[in-house]
């Protein structure tokens, strides 16, 4: 249950479906609340997030023997550090991307953030692999909740209600008290702005809701009488500002991949065969654009080989890219995107017109091999005509 829907539906926001659940999609005022996050400070509510608690002193060497990014240092005998955040995923035998997630550091325990439609598998998945590590698993759906501020002023609207200056950097986790309120808060700038991500109690959602916005747009706290510091905003604006970021979302941009069966067992060589002509379902690290970000190459882990292989040779069948129209015609996420012959070469997975960019219309969208370099002519329908693009740089500001 959203703690949070009340309030959005006394304020007359526009709720929009997302799966089973509703999210805002604005609160009646899209084009300030993007203002907010590029100039100001967004709130943003997510109940599609969730939380997995894991405790135990073999969770760290479990989870980096299981996940693509680096967890645990093997030559210092080192887990991650309190205050630590990793990004990561958890693949599948052939190399594809089940899940997503950050790992969040506290030192007494490590919390797994993701798609909470995601935690029962995961939960499930990651358990078929304990056998005698110390390590529990458990879902903290229903007893914390996140929601977050993007902008520019986020860091700063904290830092005045806690009793100590917050400056967190990328990819780092705090805890403090935001009015009476035990809260943790870790930063990834999704928009491309400081982005604090902050973990409540459920049972205390609202109060810290009702009261940022409250205190934050008081006059006596306020630079000018008239500005406001922080506004809701919704799902509108904050797409429009992470797709500007160059930020894909899986089950959105990208597919997911279903986990391995119990006892499940694969040849190298035939799932790179299938692999490399494209045939195999979902998508690989590789093909996201967030290798960097989400893969240690020099680690073992589920799905490794088919990674390092794919790597080695650079041997992607698809990969994620920017597009920008050539002129302000917005197709639609599933649009085809067809090469100079009208040869399907990709889809678009989503679109926004970007205010900073003077009303460019963007694409985020996967293409096929050869059509992933810069300044690659494409043409897309939109708006009852076909219409040229081309393949530019993500983000596509920064």
């Amino acid at each position: 249950m959203n703690p949070l829907l009340p309030l959005h539906m006394q304020a007359e926001a526009e709720l929009q479906a997302y799966d089973q659940i509703q999210i805002v999609s604005t609160f009646g005022e899209p084009q300030a609340e993007y203002a907010s996050i590029r100039k100001a400070a967004g709130l943003l509510d997510l109940p599609q997030r969730g939380l997995i608690e894991v405790t135990g002193p073999d969770r760290h060497v479990f989870l980096n023997n299981l996940l693509s990014n680096q967890l645990y240092d093997k030559t210092a005998k080192r887990g991650l550090q309190a205050g630590q955040v990793v990004y990561t995923f958890l693949l599948n035998l052939r190399g594809r991307i089940v899940a997503d997630m950050s790992v969040i550091e506290r030192g007494d325990l490590t919390y797994i953030e993701t798609d909470g439609r995601l935690i029962p598998m995961l939960i499930d998945t990651l358990d078929k692999y304990l056998f005698a590590e110390k390590v529990k698993l458990r879902s903290c759906v229903g007893e914390t909740y996140e929601i977050a501020l993007h902008g520019p002023g986020a860091l700063a609207l904290i830092s005045e209600v806690t009793s100590t200056p917050v400056s967190l950097t990328q990819s780092t986790n705090i805890r403090v008290t935001l009015f009476d309120t035990d809260t943790l808060i870790w930063r990834d700038d999704v928009c491309g702005v400081p982005g604090l991500h902050l973990i409540l109690p459920m049972n205390r959602v609202e109060h810290a809701w009702t009261h940022m916005l409250a205190t934050f747009n008081a006059p006596a706290l306020a630079d000018a009488p008239r500005s406001v510091r922080v506004r809701p905003v919704g799902w509108a604006a904050f797409n429009t500002a992470r797709i500007e970021a160059g930020r894909p979302f899986f089950d959105i941009d990208l597919p997911l991949s279903p986990p391995d069966r119990p006892g499940a067992k694969l040849r190298g060589e035939e799932v790179e065969a299938e692999v490399s002509k494209g045939a195999s379902p979902g998508i690989l690290p590789a093909e996201t654009g967030l290798m960097d970000r989400a893969v240690n190459l020099s680690k073992c882990y589920i799905g490794q080989e088919i990674v390092a292989r794919m790597h080695a040779r650079s041997a992607m069948a698809k990969k994620l890219v920017g597009i920008r129209m050539d002129q302000d015609f917005l197709p639609i996420a599933g649009s085809p995107v067809y090469d100079a012959d009208q040869n399907q070469i990709g889809t678009v997975t989503s679109s926004t017109v970007s205010p900073v960019l003077s009303n460019a219309a963007l694409c985020l969208a996967v293409l096929k091999k050869p059509h992933f370099a810069e300044g690659t002519p494409v043409h897309i329908p939109a708006e009852g005509g076909i219409r040229p693009a081309r393949v530019v740089k993500i983000p596509f500001i920064v």
